[in-house]
């Protein structure tokens, strides 16, 4: 049984929220409306405005270079400066509900997508629409992602998508091909597996493995809401034969996203990841593939994130301001720009070929964006904490994955 000790790197990903965290902010984000319910609109004002101040909560180099950089081509075209500033992803919301009651909001704001609904909910995001911007050149999902009670209120400029990731050179030097069922991507774990190498290196702990669980669920044609369901059982077997024939690290219940580490070291021949691996310039022969489905019929699915460009509410010339701002960054041309300097998944369906063509080992991540998953923020929370419960028990205790499953499912 291969057994590993991963280094602690982190790298800019989807984030799960326990869900003792989201009823935090909905609390947090309930006295904000509560504040907001008895304040008049901002006032406007004729006076120019030639900067913004723009929040983040992503940083991290491979997006902050190229943000910078689309922010300054477009002060050059706009004549509006953008004053950036980035915090650490935990910590963006709870700024933003303290900005929302002293009246400080920024003029940009680059929100988790998660938590749009529990954010736009209070009042303090302005519709898109009521500026003229739209998401007609991005796909239907990135829409919805964006979308609260029929408006749109965020556009993504990249999403998550996430797959199997394997290095090409110890693939072909065990002679092994690209898995299509859950029985061949078994087989090719124990195969790949040597004193050395994983075959796979599985991200199974309870804060990063509800969301790694989810593409076998889904692709396994389960549903989050139906943990004790045929699928959901295949799924998890699949997990445990992982385990059970020594493919994955033994302490894999307790390794989040640092998986990652083992397949950067050449230390495990696949792993799962997303579109930000490809930043990093690893150097390696590495491709991605999806998840596959259990027999190869039918479609993969993935869940799918992001982080959505927003405008709170200030006032009248400091959100037209950034609406044209807004309007620059997220054109074509600098669209494909952040997804090529980037290697975040492109969100428009504009620019996704000319991605493509610059980018062909990509190709399985954006296939994946028409039919992905997007998760519901008010009951994830609740199904990562069943989906968590039911992979510890199944891997570390040993449980049959069915009995597991059978203990979590939601009434």
């Amino acid at each position: 049984m291969i057994d590993d000790e991963s280094s602690k790197r982190v790298s800019p990903m989807p984030t799960i929220r326990p869900k003792t965290r989201g009823l935090i902010a909905a609390s947090a984000v309930a006295a904000v409306a509560t504040v907001l319910s008895g304040c008049a609109a901002s006032p406007a004002t004729d006076a120019a405005v030639d900067e913004i101040t723009v929040w983040t909560g992503l940083p991290y180099d491979s997006f902050q270079k190229p943000n910078k950089a689309a922010f300054d081509a477009c002060a050059a075209t706009t004549g509006v400066k953008a004053k950036l500033e980035d915090f650490p992803p935990g910590d963006l919301t709870a700024k933003v509900i303290q900005a929302a009651t002293s009246g400080d909001l920024p003029d940009l704001l680059y929100l988790e997508g998660t938590d749009l609904s529990r954010v736009a909910e209070t009042g303090v995001l302005n519709p898109l629409s009521d500026f003229d911007l739209d998401a007609s050149d991005y796909y239907p999902i990135v829409e919805d992602m964006g979308s609260y009670d029929g408006e749109l209120y965020g556009i993504a400029p990249g999403v998550n998508t996430v797959g199997v990731f394997y290095n090409k050179d110890i693939f072909d030097a065990a002679g092994v091909a690209v898995p299509t069922t859950f029985a061949e991507l078994r087989a090719a774990a124990k195969t790949l597996t040597t004193p050395d190498i994983q075959g796979f290196a599985l991200s199974a702990d309870s804060g990063t493995g509800p969301y790694v669980f989810l593409p076998f669920l889904l692709s396994a044609g389960g549903d989050p809401a139906e943990l004790d369901s045929p699928a959901a059982v295949e799924a998890l077997q699949l997990w445990k034969g992982l385990l059970d024939d020594g493919s994955t690290s033994a302490s894999a219940t307790t390794i989040g996203w640092d998986a990652q580490d083992a397949f950067r070291a050449d230390k495990a021949a696949m792993v799962m990841s997303g579109s930000w691996l490809f930043s990093e310039g690893l150097g390696m022969n590495m491709g991605v593939f999806p998840v596959p489905t259990p027999d190869g019929t039918g479609t993969p699915v993935s869940p799918i994130g992001g982080e959505l460009w927003t405008i709170p509410t200030t006032d009248d010339a400091h959100q037209a301001a950034a609406a044209k701002v807004l309007a620059c960054i997220t054109d074509d041309k600098n669209s494909l720009a952040m997804a090529m300097a980037s290697h975040r998944t492109p969100s428009k369906t504009t620019i996704a070929d000319a991605y493509l063509d610059a980018n062909p080992d990509e190709a399985a991540l954006i296939d994946l964006i028409d039919g992905a998953y997007l998760r519901d923020p008010e009951k994830t929370g609740d199904q990562n904490e069943r989906i968590a419960t039911a992979v510890q028990d199944a891997l570390a205790n040993g449980t049959d994955p069915a009995t597991a499953l059978a203990k979590v499912a939601g009434d």
